[in-house]
């Protein structure tokens, strides 16, 4: 979607640009945009593909030219980890990658980097039980999610079902997942297989909790 170099501030509110790496972020965050009345959210992109760690670093600095008060470049970190174990040898590493581009950003005050280890499964999965548990692959935080949501799939049809959907279902429980991620911590590069879900600052940082 085309844009202006600069982005019109409507008056009185700040104005956040999320950027995501997966569809299942953006089903999550249009649903909290619908219910919590957000209309100062900016979803980034719209439509995500499977993008390169840089891609997406080049995205939150073409964003941050836009006027928006608060950037937030939330990351899976599931591939980066995968991808990084991958690395051959002379080869720069995903987390030195990562660990690069976040640098650079620390000097942009508007610009917030958060993470969840393994995946924004994980997040669910903390409305329902304080853990610590990690999980290498989504997949297998999914499963333990199932034991609560029987029936959750990473579809759009699951995610945005009408008068059921995935916000609905856990809003109850959002303190509660805000309180047992916050536990965790912030990620670390020391001890990056650490269970994360910093998606519990995004609440935070919009004034929802």
């Amino acid at each position: 979607m085309a844009r202006n170099n600069t982005h019109k501030k409507r008056i009185g509110k700040k104005i956040y640009a999320i950027i995501v790496d997966g569809e299942t972020e953006v089903w999550y965050f249009q649903m909290m945009k619908r219910h919590e009345s957000l209309l100062n959210i900016d979803i980034r992109p719209e439509l995500p593909k499977k993008k390169k760690l840089a891609d997406q670093y080049n995205s939150v600095i073409e964003n941050k030219n836009l006027g928006y008060d608060k950037i937030i470049w939330l990351l899976d970190m599931d591939t980066i980890l995968k991808e990084d174990k991958q690395t051959k040898k002379g080869q720069q590493s995903k987390l030195q990658e990562l660990k690069r581009y976040i640098k650079k950003l620390k000097k942009y005050s508007q610009v917030e980097v958060l993470v969840n280890t393994p995946c924004l499964e994980f997040w669910h999965l903390l409305h329902f039980k304080e853990t610590s548990k990690y999980y290498a692959q989504c997949e297998s935080a999914a499963k333990e999610l199932r034991q609560y949501l029987p029936n959750y799939e990473k579809t759009q049809r699951y995610y945005k079902q009408a008068n059921n959907d995935i916000y609905q279902r856990l809003k109850p429980l959002q303190e509660t997942a805000h309180n047992n991620a916050k536990k965790l911590g912030r990620f670390d590069f020391e001890y990056p297989q650490s269970a994360k879900a910093e998606m519990y600052s995004v609440l935070d940082i919009l004034g929802i909790i």
